[in-house]
């Protein structure tokens, strides 16, 4: 069970989210800056992590950083901006999550730009291929995405990144989702090609094991722990 992006996009509650109980912690999202664009929130991410990381004992949950485009970047920089975030936070984060999520993004996610897309894909694949061949750190790489609503056609930029190589696909359910259809029909398609996690209406324990029974590898909250806290962490992981 993991904390989704967006509570803590600089670093700050780094302490206390880490002390939360959860089995991964995402932060951000944030981004590298590119020429034209200059954005130092990555830069100031990754220094923060690094300083929590030097701090810390014991076992740690994973670390996750949410990266997308510099504000203002035109889609045709994607990849510059993914690259240039994944040099900063590499390292310091155990996966990283190309965010399509986002609303400045999912023009994107339009099958005009998927081209666009795999090329960035390709793009993130290469540059962590050529790290860990050269003895650098390598890095977990997830795709956040929107699994639409019912009755709308599975994302196919979820075909995308699992055909470039990511590792694993985070499907953001729709408003008012009732169950897990649309999670267990993404399963089927991808057949294991990357790992699947669900956010998005995560309530209950009863909840995770539905996520689970439909072929999610794990889960994020978001809302449950704005509204309880470390409190709603604990009821989840006792069964309530």
């Amino acid at each position: 069970m993991g904390l989704a992006g967006g509570i803590d996009k600089d670093g700050s509650r780094a302490t206390e989210l880490l002390a939360a109980g959860f089995d991964s912690v995402e932060f951000g999202t944030v981004a590298g800056g590119i020429a034209g664009h200059p954005d130092g929130s990555a830069a100031a991410l990754a220094a923060r992590l690094a300083d929590w990381r030097a701090s810390a004992s014991g076992a740690a949950p994973r670390i996750g950083v949410g990266l997308g485009r510099p504000p203002g970047a035109p889609p045709a920089a994607l990849a510059d901006g993914w690259l240039a975030g994944l040099a900063l936070v590499t390292g310091v984060a155990d996966y990283v999550s190309l965010n399509l999520s986002a609303a400045a993004n999912r023009p994107l996610l339009a099958a005009a730009q998927w081209p666009l897309l795999a090329r960035a894909f390709a793009a993130v694949v290469a540059w962590r291929a050529a790290m860990a061949a050269a003895g650098g750190c390598s890095i977990e790489l997830a795709v956040k995405l929107p699994l639409g609503a019912a009755g709308e056609p599975l994302p196919g930029v979820a075909r995308l990144a699992v055909a470039a190589g990511v590792d694993r696909l985070t499907v953001v359910r729709a408003d008012g989702a009732t169950d897990f259809a649309r999670v267990a029909a993404l399963a089927r398609e991808i057949d294991g090609q990357a790992a699947l996690v669900a956010v998005g209406g995560i309530r209950s324990a009863a909840d995770v094991a539905a996520a689970r029974r439909a072929g999610a590898a794990g889960v994020q909250v978001h809302r449950l722990f704005v509204d309880e806290g470390a409190a709603g962490v604990a009821r989840l992981r006792a069964g309530g």
